[in-house]
């Protein structure tokens, strides 16, 4: 077996891929605990306690952060364990994942290496089976900083066992890279994490397991974060709740983008938002929201239109929102639009009454439209000035029309003809 990802790209890759997806597992801030696997049982969690004063914290590498007691955390590699995440004037005022004003939680201006470690111990031995590590997270910057610089936080689950002759040995799918978590306006607790797997050991029984934390994101402008609630749990279940993403995708379709996903299992799950990026994932915007299945134990499919992608790339994620209002975010991606001729695609065929049509083009022009009845008959014109990109125009002169096949001609300013269909009019 490999481990399992939250969000993923194929069944398998999700397999290994789970939360980070994008794997993000994206939850807004809330006072209620989660688990992050079903039936799990909690063997360590650090909640870094409550109090308003900093300290420091022993499973923290101290070659690769420093503990700063007071001051702004201005420099790269240092860290504080605080009851709230401004500790620079530009990050976000939040108390820590649970919504106590007097939780602690550790903050970091991380500098992009293996910065955290705890050993769990069992002197009666970790059966072989599935385990999750997961955590809370925070990207603590405001957005509007950073400008093209912008880093983003980029942080990997490593999960070790010590073996019969001491060396310390991976789980099976460790490690787990979560995906970048973004900046946000508001204060975005993320919950992340992955599922490994324990293989059998013969007769030799595993006593420590090592939970290694590790930012990929070397120090510089973006990469600010918070941490709280991180555990190491048993996962009988073998994935991570409430969604298991097997794919997520993203192609080209005529003038837009058809963006698919399926989930293998959903459990409470309310409705999905599909989102879209232009400037690299730093600001996002609703391409469409989709009614989820609720529950289910079988594959489900869903797919989304977006009818005006840009020229260049256009990223895409899907967010998961639950009955509760919790959210997390799949994985990101994307599909390069290049722009070099005039298109048109009709949306809604068969159509009621109007219908709409888009256009992708290179240059601004003028387009005449013609709709022919079965016998040849012109029965409908019309002329459109579209602009350079993405654009939609509504044909309103097919309302009267009867019920009947038509065919629809699109031709450019210089006579070329850019489309010519079939429109139902029921």
């Amino acid at each position: 077996m490999i481990g399992k990802f939250t969000l993923a790209c194929t069944r398998m890759q999700f397999m290994l891929c789970a939360t980070s997806l994008l794997l993000l597992l994206g939850i807004g801030t809330t006072t209620k605990a989660q688990m992050f696997c079903a039936n799990e049982t909690a063997l360590f969690t650090e909640t870094f306690g409550s109090g308003t004063t900093a300290v420091s914290h022993p499973d923290i590498i101290t070659t690769a952060l420093t503990y700063q007691a007071a001051g702004e955390l201005v420099a790269e590699g240092i860290y504080r364990v605080i009851n709230n995440a401004q500790q620079k004037p530009d990050w976000h005022n939040s108390p820590d994942h649970t919504g106590d004003v007097n939780g602690r939680m550790i903050v970091i201006n991380g500098n992009g290496n293996a910065f955290y470690s705890h050993t769990v111990n069992s002197p009666s031995g970790f059966p072989a089976g599935y385990y999750s590590a997961s955590m809370f997270f925070m990207n603590v910057n405001n957005i509007n900083i950073c400008g093209g610089g912008l880093l983003l936080p980029n942080i990997s689950f490593i999960l070790e066992y010590q073996a019969e002759d001491n060396s310390w040995v991976p789980f099976i799918g460790s490690p787990v890279t979560a995906a970048a978590v973004p900046n946000s306006p508001t204060p975005t607790w993320v919950q992340l994490g992955g599922v490994f797997t324990l293989p059998t050991t013969g007769l030799f029984s595993v006593q420590n397991i090592r939970l290694i934390l590790s930012d990929g994101i070397t120090g510089g402008c973006g990469n600010d974060y918070a941490i709280d609630d991180i555990k190491l749990a048993t996962c009988p279940s073998g994935g991570p709740l409430p969604v298991e993403f097997l794919s997520v995708s993203a192609k080209q379709k005529g003038t837009g983008i058809a963006v698919n996903w399926s989930t293998a299992s959903e459990i409470n799950n309310k409705y999905f938002d599909v989102e879209k990026s232009i400037d690299g994932g730093a600001n996002w915007t609703l391409v469409s929201t989709i009614k989820a299945s609720a529950n289910s134990d079988e594959t489900k499919r869903y797919n989304v239109f977006d009818a005006r992608p840009v020229a260049g790339l256009n990223y895409y994620r899907i967010k998961q929102v639950d009955m509760d209002g919790l959210y997390k975010y799949s994985i990101t991606v994307n599909v390069r639009v290049i722009i070099d001729k005039t298109l048109a695609y009709v949306l809604t065929n068969p159509v009621a009454s109007n219908f709409t049509v888009d256009f992708t083009t290179k240059n601004a022009q003028g387009v005449a439209l013609s709709l022919f009845d079965a016998t040849g008959k012109r029965v409908a014109t019309d002329r459109w000035v579209i602009p350079k990109g993405s654009s939609r125009k509504s044909f309103d002169k097919a309302g009267a029309l009867q019920t009947g096949i038509y065919i629809l001609t699109i031709v450019d300013e210089k006579g070329a003809i850019i489309y010519n269909g079939k429109i139902v009019k029921q």
